[in-house]
């Protein structure tokens, strides 16, 4: 997915540790920033897809753009977790950390068309019915490609609710923002989403 980001990049996280999948995020945190690596490796394994997912929406369904983004945003997390204070969820940070690096990203580069890969996935889950996943396929086409038309703060805004589940509140941390302008973004998204797919109701 992200080839088996690494903290300091010298060895792979692939191998989450049992002792650390039951606990809270809070702990993990703590543990990881004096250090423990299989707290940091749960850490990768519970937030990781999400951040990678994330990273793909906003990078135009550039896997491999989003794969450095989260292999860079997965290093920074490494480096700063001793000044994480939890102030925030872990989750917010992760994704605050991952916004930021999407961003600069997306600056260094030209835009591009988006990739089919980016929707290939959620297709399969739609159902094990050939035409619906045709249908299916078609459908989160239409959706990523609108998404591409949105402008880069809506786009952010849309993703963080409506897939990742983010309440205002941690929107507006990610987004350094308040959360009044993430309503705004939010209603603005949604109603140039709905013309967009107005075909698919």
């Amino acid at each position: 997915m992200y080839r088996g980001a690494s903290a300091k990049g010298d060895q792979s996280l692939d191998q989450p540790d049992r002792a650390a999948a039951g606990l809270p995020d809070a702990v993990l945190a703590r543990r990881a920033a004096l250090g423990d690596r299989p707290a940091f490796v749960e850490v990768v394994h519970r937030h990781g897809p999400a951040m990678h997912r994330y990273a793909i929406h906003m990078l135009d369904g550039n896997v491999h753009d989003a794969e450095d983004v989260v292999q860079n945003a997965l290093i920074k997390a490494w480096q700063h977790l001793p000044g994480f204070r939890g102030d925030s969820s872990l989750q917010t940070w992760l994704f605050t950390i991952t916004s930021n690096e999407a961003y600069s990203a997306r600056r260094r580069r030209h835009p591009r068309v988006v990739d089919d890969e980016l929707l290939a996935g959620r297709a399969d889950e739609i159902d094990s019915d050939p035409a619906e996943q045709v249908v299916g396929a078609e459908l989160w086409q239409m959706l990523g490609l609108a998404l591409t038309e949105l402008p880069w703060r809506q786009r952010a805004s849309w993703l963080l609710r409506e897939i990742e589940g983010l309440s205002y509140r941690e929107i507006a941390e990610v987004l350094d923002t308040s959360t009044t302008v993430v309503r705004g973004q939010l209603h603005r998204a949604r109603s140039t989403l709905a013309i967009r797919m107005a075909q698919w109701r």
